[in-house]
């Protein structure tokens, strides 16, 4: 069975926002070196980024690729611009980026076969920036020719390659730059490193008041919420004010239920996998269970053992439905298990 994975919460929320090439040419024009970026077509940056299938068969999300031109050619496509995002400081980052690029210099000549034009005579000039969100700040950049013995006299720029950090540990909230939606992803990656997104929530959404009629909007604040609740624990109330910056009531309303209930459903999912019962009712049973306790630690923190037994006393699926509803609705552990007790 192939699968679409995204190994953490910071993959998922900077690939939705990532992808948008309006984005990223913005990214490019406020953290990067202007000397570069003034010599690329921005306006013809285009997502390339590949899908990789790892040895169990699962198709895995790859780091950002994106092909531009020079605006000083008239080829099609002569530059690869990679993005890779970091939580955490690697020496040898220059080596994994070394890796992306010759890994697409192989795609760029089977893609050349395919359409029978032969060999390359040159390559794409790469480009890679690091978006970095950690907790401390980066330090030195190491490169190819800090990892690579050599001597007095002997040439220095040995594999090396247009290399760029942001390091937002850096810079402070309030100095971000570039659209709404880019500082937005920015101070939740800047606040989730921290482990200070709960208390910024409020002031992360609302940064996206400014395009509010943008038809992007109410998918970047999908993807802000989902990422939030996958780091910290944030009420109800907080998820529709979200969502209400950008959205009519009613409108409102429905995405944030839709939200969460897809997050009962990915837990539901889990429980499945957890138990290795996929497919069978037991699974469903077990996974509904899992997905409802799950849920209800999100909004309200600690579940007390009462609930706990109870919820896994439920052997029917379609009455443990019913109580995920509930545990979207209720407005504190009592009322929940108020209807535990119902008949």
């Amino acid at each position: 069975m192939i699968e679409y994975e995204l190994a953490h919460p910071h993959d998922r929320l900077a690939r939705h926002f990532l992808v948008d090439p309006e984005l990223i040419a913005d990214l490019l024009e406020h953290y990067v070196d202007a000397g570069v970026v003034r010599l690329l077509d921005l306006k013809q940056l285009r997502c390339e980024s590949p899908i990789n299938v790892d040895k169990d068969l699962k198709q895995v999300v790859g780091d950002l690729r994106f092909s531009t031109v020079f605006k000083q050619t008239q080829r099609q496509s002569n530059v690869f611009l990679f993005l890779e995002h970091q939580s955490t400081v690697d020496d040898l980052i220059c080596l994994r980026a070394l890796d992306y690029i010759v890994k697409s210099y192989w795609e760029f000549i089977d893609t050349l076969k395919q359409q029978n034009e032969g060999r390359p005579t040159s390559f794409p000039c790469p480009i890679v920036v690091i978006l970095y969100h950690g907790k401390r700040p980066w330090g030195m950049l190491k490169r190819m020719r800090d990892l690579i013995d050599s001597v007095p006299g002997f040439p220095q720029d040995l594999l090396d390659f247009p290399f760029f950090l942001i390091d937002l540990s850096l810079i402070p909230p309030e100095e971000l730059k570039g659209h709404p939606a880019l500082q937005a992803l920015l101070e939740t990656l800047q606040l989730g490193s921290q482990e200070k997104l709960e208390a910024g929530f409020e002031r992360v959404t609302s940064r996206l008041t400014a395009v509010r009629s943008d038809p992007r909007a109410a998918g970047w604040m999908h993807a802000l919420v989902r990422y939030t609740i996958a780091l910290c624990r944030i009420g109800t109330q907080a998820i529709y004010n979200a969502f209400s910056k950008i959205l009519d009531e009613k409108e409102a309303q429905k995405m944030a239920t839709s939200t969460m209930q897809e997050l009962i459903f990915e837990g539901k999912v889990l429980g499945r996998v957890e138990g290795r019962v996929e497919g069978r009712v037991e699974g469903r049973v077990e996974g509904e269970k899992d997905a409802i306790l799950r849920f209800l630690k999100t909004r309200f923190g600690k579940i007390p053992k009462t609930i706990c037994d109870a919820v896994n006393s439920y052997s029917d699926l379609t009455a443990l439905q019913s109580l995920s509803s509930h545990a979207w609705t209720c407005q504190s552990l009592d009322e929940f298990e108020a209807e535990l007790r119902s008949p």
